[in-house]
């Protein structure tokens, strides 16, 4: 399922945004770019940031921003900026942050499986350093593929 999500055109790889709201809408574009999500949608999750704070940062260098449904997404997505020189989200234990998601769920389960195994990717600090460190985006697919993977057959 993430396979199908992230590919040669919603992975970037950037060497640096200004600022969190920056980076947040330079990871969405491709999916906006790709006709998944509305506009409307990173500026819901942008607003969400700053109502709640920088709870997207679920580890330390990585940052999985995320709306409502009904903010603006046509059909389940994701997207990944990979940010070389980490961008500042404020958040002391987990700054910089290098991997930038953006999850487009279309209803409240769909993106439960989606979940489940970018977490399988991101438990993985050799995975993590091997995405950050990579200056292709076929690479970084492949990367992913094949941890997801070898994770099936273990």
């Amino acid at each position: 399922m993430l396979l199908d999500l992230l590919n040669e055109e919603t992975i970037k790889i950037c060497s640096e945004a200004k600022d969190w709201k920056e980076a947040g809408k330079i990871a969405g574009q491709p999916l906006i770019d790709t006709d998944k999500i509305e506009g409307k949608y990173v500026d819901a999750m942008i607003e969400s940031v700053e109502k709640y704070g920088p709870y997207i940062v679920i580890a330390p260098g990585i940052a999985l921003f995320h709306g409502r449904p009904e903010d603006g997404v046509k059909s389940m997505c994701m997207s990944l900026a990979v940010f070389k020189e980490g961008v500042i989200f404020n958040v002391d234990d987990k700054d910089p942050v290098k991997l930038v998601f953006v999850l487009g769920a279309s209803d409240n389960e769909s993106h439960l499986k989606v979940l489940s195994e970018a977490m399988i990717l991101l438990q993985d600090n050799d995975v993590i350093d091997r995405i950050i460190s990579s200056d292709k985006v076929d690479e970084i697919v492949e990367i992913i593929k094949n941890k997801l993977m070898f994770d099936k057959e273990s």
